[in-house]
């Protein structure tokens, strides 16, 4: 993806080492239907800005490659503006604007110093961004040529390879695995007209939600907002996104020459974002493999046999079931012993949950880190967009520490028991003798 970015400003690097813990957060929607989220901080004359379009993700798309593809080519020229044109009104004002998908929804970040002038046409330049792009047919062959070039080298990592066939046993025909099945074919066949019609469908003023931070009243942040979004449809077209598919424990061993190690993914559809268990799926999570070296799979894996040098497990909670997957390399020879060592593991913390001294461990680690989380205006951008796409209550963070240090060893338990069958674990192993 390409990203406008400004020179190093000074005030930015001051905003990074900003340590703030105030999360006020307002909460309105505009006459367009626009959600709004502010918090303001005047102290540095810095705004930053996030606008997710619900809905234009990659669980969205009706043609393969559109939502990534649309999100990296927003810069690539507007009505107004050409490529380079872009980027040097972006240097000139000193602004930043980058634009993603992930697998629900598309985001364009901003961030400008809070001038009335700087601030204003900074504004009309995201505006060119997000709601007049042009999608220049030659930069999109160059975009394409990229990707097909980044898949194919991905594609000779066995650690992606692996990932990538997870999700596709774990989701199928499903359209969280909507990325996992894009082939170079289908980049290849993807045309301005598929971005336009993307574009047109997403992205419009109903999905949009406006997560603000920094040097900002909450008049000026409907300004802001107004201003973002001038020229865009009324209304986007929603995607539906159906159940999860319930896991069936699949397992898949692929060769994988010219690689000294093997790679080994498993996992399963997990948990929806609005889950009511989820502050003990988190705190499970960091016992079991996203605490690092605090891990069970770590202390097993490595400090106990020595067969990784490094394992993991994460989870992404999404509208539906989101994925849960552990992974790891290891000598190819070792790979199956490593994997039913896995697998044994998560076995017993399902079955027995944490101890009480892993359950103080980490709620310390959690609850501690949790300031460094939302001391910059940039991080706390992040948790003003949660709040916003996901309709959260505005006191969330503030309760977060408290509703982490509750969570008891029976509830984390019992958590996972609801949610984690080992039995119907789905396994990929490749590049393993």
């Amino acid at each position: 993806m390409n990203r406008i970015t400004a020179p190093v400003i000074l005030l930015f690097a001051l905003a990074a080492a900003q340590a703030r813990a105030d999360l006020a957060f307002q909460r309105w929607q505009t006459p367009d239907g626009a959600t709004v989220v502010l918090v303001e901080r005047h102290s540095l004359p810095i705004v930053n800005v996030s606008v997710t379009f619900k809905g234009a993700g990659q669980a969205g798309e009706s043609e393969k490659g559109a939502a990534g593809f649309t999100a990296a080519m927003l810069d690539s020229g507007s009505e107004k503006y050409g490529e380079n044109e872009l980027r040097d009104e972006a240097n000139r004002l000193g602004v930043e604007i980058g634009a993603s998908a992930g697998a629900e929804n598309a985001a364009v970040s901003f961030a400008a110093l809070s001038r009335p002038q700087t601030l204003s046409d900074g504004l009309k330049l995201a505006n060119q961004i997000i709601a007049h792009p042009v999608f220049d047919p030659a930069v999109l062959e160059r975009e394409k040529g990229q990707a097909a070039t980044a898949l194919r080298q991905n594609l000779s990592s066995p650690a992606f390879a692996a990932a990538r066939e997870l999700t596709r046993l774990s989701y199928g025909s499903h359209p969280y695995a909507n990325d996992a099945r894009l082939e170079e074919a289908d980049i290849r066949a993807i045309s301005t007209d598929t971005l336009k019609r993307h574009h047109r469908s997403r992205y419009a003023k109903n999905n949009a939600y406006i997560a603000i931070v920094g040097d900002a009243t909450r008049a000026q942040a409907g300004q802001i907002a107004a201003a973002l979004l001038d020229g865009l449809p009324e209304k986007a077209a929603a995607p539906d996104i159906p159940p999860a598919p319930e896991p069936a424990g699949r397992s898949e061993n692929r060769p994988f020459s010219g690689k000294e190690q093997a790679a080994v993914a498993l996992g399963l559809p997990f948990a929806e974002r609005q889950s009511p268990d989820r502050h003990a799926l988190a705190v499970g999570n960091y016992i079991l493999g996203g605490g690092g070296f605090d891990s069970r799979l770590m202390k097993t894996l490595r400090d106990g046999k020595g067969l990784v040098y490094g394992v993991s497990s994460h989870y992404t909670p999404l509208t539906r079931k989101g994925p849960f997957a552990v992974s790891f390399t290891t000598k190819k020879s070792g790979a199956q012993a490593a994997l039913a060592a896995a697998r044994q593991v998560i076995a017993d913390f399902v079955a027995n949950g944490p101890s009480e001294a892993e359950l103080r461990q980490a709620k310390d680690n959690l609850t501690g880190s949790f300031p460094l989380s939302h001391d910059t205006n940039a991080k706390t951008v992040g948790f003003a967009a949660n709040i916003a796409v996901n309709n959260l209550p505005l006191d969330y963070y503030d309760r977060y520490t408290q509703q982490i240090e509750a969570v008891t060893a029976e509830q984390v338990k019992a958590a996972w028991q609801r949610r984690l069958d080992p039995q119907k674990l789905n396994a990929v192993t490749v590049g393993a003798q």
